[in-house]
């Protein structure tokens, strides 16, 4: 291709500087029949076009105006605009029309010349006497490039929206010692479209996926409410089968045709291009999503480079066995949402990305895969993901991940969920997470029932507000250490303990619950555990305590003294003796000490009851009726309930 070029001559000065922007007629010349060669079966034919124009053709400068201003400094901005087709953009360049990069006096006999600068300054501190440019908002001026150097000012990737305009500026410093007379160069502007090279672009993969299945047969009302049960393979064929029902399954901006046909026989789709390579859309979300019967994928021919969007892109493959992906460039993905889920069958899944990535979703990317035994993201460049939510739900036979040091988690919000129902994970290394910005905790390791030991002493917790279910059921951790967490902004704490047998003792003395308004079932289940205080627990904004030490059937002695109950309207199975038969323990009431003030009252009281609230607890009630050898809680204007001798009131 040849890019033309426009000229800015006779630049004048000492009196007058003056140059010109001659702009030729025509900027590039598009050789098509070098560059672009079709075959009778390609889809459209794309002819690049680019055109240019300057809005000075001719700049002149009164040097005796500058050499008289305060700063002896000028700036002249001129604009150039651009409008080109071109899918891949294009480039511009300035020079100098020679190697002489001075604007020089023809006339002086000294040789008097406006030097170039040598290197980047602002127009302030150019030295005395010299001159440069500068393209756009820059707030330095470069050298003027000679002809043999150009300078690359703008390198655009792709089509312009119409007309484009840019800004360059000259500028010089002048002094008084500059001789008289007419000062000139010539800058010359180049504009040249970017190679392209012909390309075969997939659909988008919803219409993919909907284009295949109907080729296969499968009904408009299955393809929208269920799974394809008929495609059994897809792969690329060497040349297209005429005889077969061809349909096009090519975007509206691909080079070459894509043809694709459905082969009963083998139950493949078939599909065959001209383009050595097949781009995948930007967005190839859900390009094979419910094709429950696929068995072998053949990827090897797809570019993903320019794919943004692969969420749910294998999702409910549920036969595929092994995926290899290692070959996927992941660098522009920025939605990987549900990528794998319910792919139940899968084995050995091989990402091996090397490559960076853009990614910023990875919600429940993982989920579901329920024979994954070990998964290796050693590789995997997370670095601006902000939603890992669910990302490892559900994965059944999960061991143990591989996280590696691109695996960063400093840009993540949330992680509800993330390694929720890994039932059979035991060891998990989250050394490297930093949990900074999380605001969501919820259900994070929820029915880990496997997993032990826990280290989280490097969770940063200040932001987060949702911490319910975080450590329930998680039946074999023995010891958890939260005495580093912030909890100064969590609302929810609900369940958040819920189902932890094997935990003898729980310090939560630096807990800061001032803002938490539901602790529903917080210590529910948690089996043997003997002492539980809670001295330093700020209640005043709770609603909520329903089942909160239900099932605790070792407790002998808990100390919620520091309970202010005026706000809770829910107090439904609080001391619940109950529901331990699903971990094989016996309903024995160990309780000896509850230790409370007078601040401990149901006077907001919705929905308990006083028999709801000590449900097959015998040791906190004496009597039938409240008054026959009970003592109070709490007296005055609250509601009293009877309590038995197993109550001590903290004053």
């Amino acid at each position: 291709m040849q890019g033309q070029k426009s000229r800015l001559p006779n630049l004048a000065g000492g009196g007058w500087f003056k140059w010109n922007l001659k702009f030729l007629g025509i900027f590039l010349a598009l050789i098509f029949s070098f560059n672009f060669i079709f075959s009778d079966n390609t889809s459209a034919l794309f002819v690049p076009t680019l055109s240019a124009s300057v809005d000075q053709a001719s700049l002149q400068v009164n040097g005796n105006s500058v050499i008289n201003s305060t700063d002896k400094t000028a700036e002249i901005p001129f604009n150039f605009t651009v409008n080109t087709n071109n899918r891949t953009g294009y480039t511009a360049t300035l020079s100098s029309e020679t190697e002489n990069t001075a604007l020089t006096n023809t006339s002086s006999a000294a040789g008097a010349k406006i030097d170039s600068i040598s290197t980047d300054l602002s127009l302030n501190n150019l030295p005395n006497n010299t001159w440069g440019y500068k393209f756009s908002n820059s707030s330095n001026y470069a050298p003027i490039p000679a002809l043999s150097t150009p300078a690359q000012i703008l390198q655009t990737a792709g089509k312009t929206n119409g007309n484009e305009s840019n800004q360059l500026s000259i500028g010089m410093k002048l002094a008084d010692n500059l001789e008289s007379g007419n000062y000139t160069n010539k800058l010359i502007l180049s504009f040249v479209s970017n190679p392209y090279t012909m390309r075969a672009v997939m659909t988008n993969g919803p219409d993919f996926n909907t284009r295949i299945r109907k080729l296969s047969g499968e009904s408009e009302d299955s393809i929208n409410n269920g799974f394809n049960n008929v495609i059994y393979r897809i792969e690329r064929s060497s040349s297209v089968d005429l005889n077969k029902n061809l349909i096009s399954i090519d975007d509206s901006d691909s080079d070459y045709q894509i043809f694709a046909w459905f082969d009963n026989d083998t139950k493949s789709i078939k599909y065959y291009s001209e383009g050595q390579k097949i781009f995948l859309n930007s967005d190839s979300s859900k390009a094979f999503i419910g094709l429950k019967e696929l068995r072998q994928l053949d990827l090897l021919n797809f570019d993903t480079s320019n794919v943004k969007d692969m969420s749910r892109m294998f999702a409910y493959l549920e036969n595929v066995e092994d995926l290899d992906l290692s070959f996927f460039k992941v660098k522009n993905v920025k939605n990987m949402e549900y990528m794998f889920i319910g792919m139940t069958k899968i084995k050995n899944l091989n990402l091996g990305w090397e490559n960076e990535s853009d990614v910023s979703n990875t919600r429940g990317m993982f989920s579901g895969l329920k024979t994954i035994r070990l998964l290796d993201l050693s590789n995997f460049d997370t670095k601006n993901v902000v939603n890992m939510s669910a990302m490892f739900e559900n994965m059944s036979s999960l061991e143990s991940i591989r996280f590696g040091d691109k695996f960063i988690t400093k840009n993540v919000n949330t992680m509800g969920g993330m390694f929720s129902n890994d039932v059979e994970l035991k060891t998990l290394d989250l050394s490297g997470f930093d949990t900074s910005n999380v605001t969501n905790m919820e259900y994070m390791f929820y029915l880990n029932h496997k997993l032990n030991p826990l280290n989280l002493s490097n969770f940063n917790t200040s932001r987060v507000q949702n911490m319910s279910y975080m450590f329930s059921n998680m039946w074999a951790l023995e010891n958890l250490d939260v005495s580093s967490f912030d909890t100064s902004n969590v609302t929810n704490m609900a369940h958040m303990f819920g189902g932890l047998a094997k935990i003898t003792t729980l310090n939560l003395n630096n807990f800061n619950t001032s803002k938490v308004t539901d602790m529903s079932n917080m210590f529910n289940s948690m089996l043997i555990i003997e002492n539980l205080s809670l001295p330093s627990f700020d209640t005043r904004s709770v609603v909520n305590m329903a089942g909160m030490f239900a099932a605790m059937e070792g407790l002998k002695n808990l100390n919620i003294s520091s309970f202010d109950t005026s706000n809770v309207k829910s107090f439904r199975y609080m001391f619940l003796l109950g529901m331990a038969h699903d971990y094989g323990h016996d309903q024995v009431d160990h309780l000896e000490r509850i230790y409370v003030s007078k601040k401990f009252v149901i006077s907001a009281m919705e929905t308990g009851g006083a028999d709801g609230i000590f449900h097959r607890r015998p040791s906190l009630t004496v009597g039938a009726a409240v008054g026959a050898g009970c003592t109070y809680v709490s007296s005055g204007t609250g509601n009293p309930f009877c309590i038995g001798s197993t109550w001590v009131v903290v004053p």
